[in-house]
């Protein structure tokens, strides 16, 4: 009945009655490598290039409560650990992995009122225990209190904003013993200057985190080098 009195359309396109539809879904089926150093793949992976459809359907998602999309993305995501980093890939030396998302700062959680990243890092260990592997979430980084402000990530600025994460980011106190010893997969919407990502794995490393390789749904376009991978 919703549907009937306020139809939607596509996050990325608005073609009618589509929450992603397959023209901008087949946008999130790529496999580009970020150079990632502090991982030990060496590498987070993106499944979209960001700018265009893949920018609106993003930001409709993100910051303008479009929640009916959290089944898309995640089922892209999971896409994209399927083809980027299989389960051979993912396996610890315990058979065991942590999937953390990136924080957002309080004012940003309190604006959109969800932890947006959580459905796909759900979504990523539900992926790796059908396999075999024990795979859990743990939402164990915190921004400090005036870190981020700005709702969308968008290109301009990112300088900023990384010097502003330097140092501020950190595992909470209740995940230390969780994180301690684990190998982790970071998991985040949009790379830019890949400066969230380094902040994640510099706190997740300091606890004792082994990083293995980081997720998005997109990168900044200076990342794409080329046609989707196999």
């Amino acid at each position: 009945m919703l549907g009937l009195l306020l139809p939607r359309g596509c996050a990325g396109c608005d073609r009618p009655d589509e929450t992603l539809c397959p023209a901008c879904r087949d946008l999130f089926d790529r496999v580009i490598a970020l150079p990632f150093p502090a991982a030990v793949t060496g590498y987070a992976y993106a499944g979209a290039v960001y700018g265009g459809n893949v920018r609106r359907a993003i930001l409709a998602w993100k910051d303008h409560g479009d929640a009916e999309c959290d089944r898309e993305f995640a089922q892209c995501i999971v896409a994209l650990a399927r083809r980027a980093l299989p389960i051979e890939g993912a396996v610890a030396h315990d058979g065991a992995l942590l999937v953390v998302p990136a924080p957002s700062s309080a004012s940003s959680l309190a604006e959109r009122g969800r932890r947006h990243l959580m459905p796909l890092a759900k979504a990523i260990a539900a992926y790796y225990r059908s396999s075999g592997l024990d795979a859990r979430v743990d939402p164990a980084l915190r921004i400090a209190a005036r870190v981020v402000d700005g709702k969308a990530v968008e290109t301009a600025g990112a300088d900023q904003r990384a010097s502003r994460m330097g140092g501020r980011l950190t595992v909470r106190n209740r995940s230390l013993s969780r994180v301690a010893g684990r190998t982790v997969v970071i998991v985040d919407d949009i790379v830019t200057t890949g400066a969230t990502m380094r902040a994640c794995a510099a706190a997740l490393e300091t606890a004792g985190a082994r990083v293995l390789a980081g997720l998005a749904l997109a990168a900044t376009p200076h990342y794409d080098s080329g046609p989707p991978a196999s």
